[in-house]
């Protein structure tokens, strides 16, 4: 079975470090800011196959220099299993 992990979360920034924050944060693998609101609101997005690694890396966006918060809002696991084959019960 396999898995992939999307995690939406809300970053918080500076507004004057805003652009430079972006860019930072886009520079992270699995990263994608999806949009921009006022007062330095970023809606970005983490993907990956690995939870574990989806945690580290929104947890390296807190540490984005210009980062106030971070808060995870959106967390879905898809999983693909492998095709399901019945057992054929025994004859008794």
């Amino acid at each position: 079975m396999s898995e992939y992990n999307v995690c939406g979360v809300l970053v918080m920034a500076r507004p004057e470090c805003l652009p430079r924050v972006e860019q930072d944060l886009e520079a992270l693998p699995g990263v994608e800011v999806h949009a921009r609101g006022e007062g330095g609101k970023l809606v970005v997005t983490v993907e990956g196959p690995f939870g574990r690694e989806c945690a580290d890396t929104i947890t390296q966006l807190a540490l984005v220099d210009g980062v106030v918060s971070t808060s995870l809002v959106y967390h879905e696991i898809d999983t693909e299993s492998e095709a399901y084959e019945p057992q054929q019960e025994l004859a008794q």
